[in-house]
């Protein structure tokens, strides 16, 4: 079904153009210009290098116990790990150019500061990597019961534009005014 998904997804973004509606009413017409990187199909024992960045309060101890699965798994990977703090300014170039070398991170929660317009570390990367949506896949196991039978869905949440565009400025001391831009499929059926 996932293959599905995402044939339709690729299909439908073929040629088709977003517009941009602001909190004013103007609509601006952009072409849909993002690239698909495609890691190569498991399965052929080759070693893959994947970038870890543990990250802050439980991400270490998540990303630890996703190696751990990994080496019970015996998967063939190996993890170039970086220490990156939700406390930094910027993601690190070396860091960067890891994450495009090996095309996969596992990535735990990075703090995201409170106040100081200071953008957060994960929407930084997800802008910096184009990482515009989130997909998750939920669907049934055979042999596992669960509430719900026959689901078979995919979740896409949006998560670099609208609250993420860090578009807010304060108009006058103590006013503070946050724009929420949209984008939308002018071809949707």
């Amino acid at each position: 079904m996932a293959h599905r998904q995402l044939s339709w997804l690729l299909h439908r973004g073929r040629g088709l153009a977003s517009t941009i509606r602001t909190s004013y009413g103007f609509d601006y017409a952009l072409p849909l210009r993002r690239s698909i990187t495609y890691m190569p199909r498991p399965g052929d024992g080759t070693q893959r290098t994947v970038t870890l960045i543990p990250g802050d309060g439980i991400g270490p101890l998540v990303t630890s116990a996703v190696v751990e699965v990994m080496k019970a798994m015996h998967a063939p990977l190996s993890f170039e790990r970086f220490e990156v703090s939700g406390k930094m300014d910027k993601v690190p170039d070396e860091v960067m150019a890891s994450i495009r070398r090996n095309k996969v991170c596992l990535k735990g929660g990075l703090a995201t500061p409170v106040g100081g317009g200071v953008s957060s570390l994960n929407v930084q990367l997800r802008k910096e990597l184009d990482l515009y949506a989130s997909l998750v896949h939920c669907f049934n196991l055979p042999g596992l019961r669960s509430r719900h039978e026959n689901v078979d869905i995919v979740v896409i949440r949006e998560n670099t534009e609208g609250e993420y565009a860090g578009l807010e400025h304060e108009v006058i001391p103590g006013v503070v005014e946050s724009l929420k831009v949209t984008f939308y499929n002018v071809d949707w059926p």
